[in-house]
């Protein structure tokens, strides 16, 4: 059977049943001829929105199998756009910029990024910006329309919605009046993401992609190994992929796809990724306590969806069972988190013969064993092995030597 976003067998994350339906309520109301309808659904999504620190507004999702969560952190969407996705561009030196804003949802971060652009000419040397705007959900995108704007740019995203919810018929009225500055170009692609990386987008051309689903647990086939690779080979040379996760597998997936991978900036005490194949453009290497975890540990197992068609549950569900294979015989167990402590001293005895028993099932005779000392060698500003070995520069170099390394104890 086909799979698509029409199809009940994929049923993507999106705003919670009731939002829907009040979206689909509006949409029919308006078909019919009342102009008023969406005032009504505005009125009516009073009781649904949830406010954030910044004073932004945002949605819970709807799932069925796990706990609902909202649309943007508790700390705001805007502000986190501005700390994880905008900042990081560094685009004070473009003349051009053309963006790929994946999971759009609400808009915000295509705001944010207008906001500094529109909001600070004089700074920049940028005489245009394209946003492609991907969203699986044309009923977000109309949730978007009954939110107040939490900053004036959004309205060039609300005005970009309504163009498409009207031109596809989900709307008949329009009634955002700004219009869209000539120098800015807003492209909505209201489809699953990942049938648009196999369809319009072809060409290296992205400055930055921003990867911005519900998280990983829920959305794996948006941060699936594959998908990554897909993503990846639509940057520029200098492009690079933000994302508001720290996530071991996603993590991964980026190393395995040729970039080169840091820290994002953090928002409170979590921080996201930004990966590119410009090492210049990764301004913090990951530390290396998670380099260790996502080269040495089952929890670096990445996602997989071959095909870019498989159900969420199943992406899971498959995951799980490699990483069970995995423990012990490829990965050192990520149960009591072993390769953070190889070179290190665990002072309680009886947690210190918990790690042990892991590693000796792999072959790492002690905490600071000639394996142990092989193994994260490639962390050190110098050889601790006597491999001899040129340093490693890079958080995505030290990851695949480490894990090089640990095929190599494995194999004896």
């Amino acid at each position: 059977m086909k799979n698509s976003i029409d199809s009940p067998i994929y049923n993507p994350l999106t705003p919670e049943k009731r939002i829907i339906s009040l979206v689909r309520e509006w949409s029919a109301s308006e078909k019919r001829g009342d102009s008023n309808a969406r005032q009504s659904a505005a009125n009516e999504m009073k009781k649904y929105i949830v406010e954030t620190d910044d004073g932004s507004c945002t949605l819970r999702s709807e799932e069925s199998s796990h706990p609902s969560e909202t649309m943007h952190t508790s700390h705001g969407g805007v502000r986190e756009a501005q700390i994880k996705y905008v900042n990081p561009l560094r685009m004070e030196s473009k003349k051009d910029l053309k963006i790929l804003d994946i999971c759009t949802g609400l808009g915000i971060n295509a705001a944010t990024v207008l906001e500094k652009f529109l909001g600070h000419r004089d700074k920049f040397q940028l005489k245009h910006i394209t946003i492609d705007m991907v969203e699986v959900s044309w009923e977000t995108l109309a949730v978007a329309l009954l939110i107040p704007s939490p900053i004036k740019s959004h309205e060039y995203i609300k005005k970009a919605f309504e163009d498409y919810l009207i031109r596809n018929n989900y709307l008949t009225f329009q009634d955002v009046e700004r219009k869209i500055p000539s120098h800015v170009d807003l492209h909505v692609h209201c489809q699953d993401a990942r049938k648009m990386i196999n369809g319009i987008f072809q060409t290296k051309e992205y400055d930055a992609i921003f990867l911005d689903p519900f998280s990983p647990a829920k959305s794996p086939e948006l941060f699936s190994q594959e998908f990554i690779q897909k993503i990846s080979e639509l940057l520029n040379d200098d492009g690079m992929i933000l994302t508001y996760t720290a996530s071991a597998p996603v993590r991964y997936a980026l190393v395995n796809a040729g970039l080169e991978v840091g820290e994002g900036p953090a928002m409170g005490r979590k921080g996201g990724t930004i990966a590119s194949s410009n090492p210049e453009k990764i301004y913090r290497p990951l530390n290396h306590d998670d380099e260790r975890i996502i080269a040495l540990s089952d929890v670096g197992i990445p996602y997989r969806d071959p095909e870019l068609n498989s159900l969420p549950e199943n992406i899971r569900t498959k995951r799980q069972k490699e990483r069970s294979q995995a423990r012990g015989e490829t990965k050192l167990a990520s149960t009591v988190k072993a390769p953070i402590y190889l070179m290190k001293d665990i002072d309680d005895e009886k947690f210190r013969r918990r790690v042990l028993k892991h590693l000796r099932k792999i072959g790492i005779k002690d905490l600071d064993s000639d394996e142990s000392r092989y193994l994260v060698c490639p962390q050190f500003s110098e050889c601790i092995c006597h491999c001899k070995q040129e340093r490693y520069p890079t958080s995505t170099a030290r990851i695949k030597e480490m894990e090089n390394r640990l095929k190599r104890i494995i194999k004896g």
